[in-house]
């Protein structure tokens, strides 16, 4: 069985909950860490990480591993986050946004939202506040809930969108992404070309492509998983191989 990371558990020791104030959003907060973004197109960059406490797929407990996989949520059996409420906290956008420019002191401009699912709880007011203090915001999405339902209208949005879906194409309802990453063997590409099509184009030397990743999950499958990541890309070069470069680096 795969280890559950942990990040940032002091938080709570740290920080108290911000004051309950009518109309305002606390967001519940696992960890606040400054480390490198280890995937995709962003791989090796400096940035903030917020863990969001809580998820759509399963409960990040042990005792509902294999319950919430049964349902489906094949992601259940292999999830290695710690996403669960104890040690968060809860945090006002102003006391959010400030805990993580000071984690970022010194020049980290990327503000990574991850859980869990961040959309559960991440909105305009939140995006807003880290722009505020000069970040660039992107977000880690299983794609289950719409930008238009968590942040309003496109101004609101996110900078930079990474969706990784956990289940069928669907129910994969984000309007867009920047990022596809299907975590092979559980979610393949034949799956999701439908997914793939809402994939934003990017300008990579003198042509425009898509960031298509196929990632090998981590765990007793990790050699099964690699090699059939690396067939699926040489089948079809729109897909390129992503590896966690941070665990590779080991840092967390």
């Amino acid at each position: 069985m795969t280890e559950i990371q942990t990040h940032d558990v002091g938080l709570a020791r740290r920080l108290a909950d911000s004051p309950r104030e009518a109309g305002a959003t606390r967001y519940a907060v696992k960890s606040v860490w400054r480390t490198l973004q280890g995937e995709g197109a962003w791989a090796g960059r400096p940035a903030v990480f917020v863990r969001f406490v809580g998820c759509n797929m399963w409960t990040g407990y042990e005792r509902d591993r294999e319950r919430d996989a049964a349902r489906g949520h094949a992601c259940a059996g292999f999830c290695d986050t710690d996403f669960t409420k104890e040690e968060s906290v809860r945090l006002s956008a102003e006391a959010l946004a400030a805990e993580v420019g000071q984690t970022g002191a010194g020049g980290v401009d990327l503000v990574v939202l991850t859980g869990g699912e961040p959309l559960l709880q991440a909105d305009a007011p939140l995006i807003d506040a880290l722009h505020d203090r000069g970040f660039e915001v992107a977000v880690e999405t299983n794609g289950t809930v719409r930008l238009a339902e968590a942040f309003g209208g496109p101004e609101g949005w996110p900078d930079w969108i990474v969706c990784s879906p956990k289940l069928p194409a669907r129910q994969t309802v984000i309007e867009v992404a920047d990022e596809l990453k299907l975590v092979v063997p559980a979610y393949q590409p034949d799956a999701y070309a439908e997914v793939a099509d809402r994939v934003r184009p990017h300008r990579l030397g003198t042509r425009t492509r898509r960031y298509l990743w196929v990632q090998p999950e981590d765990g007793p499958r990790l050699a099964e998983a690699t090699r059939l990541a690396v067939r699926l890309a040489q089948a079809d070069p729109r897909w390129r191989v992503s590896v966690q470069t941070h665990k590779i680096l080991d840092v967390d």
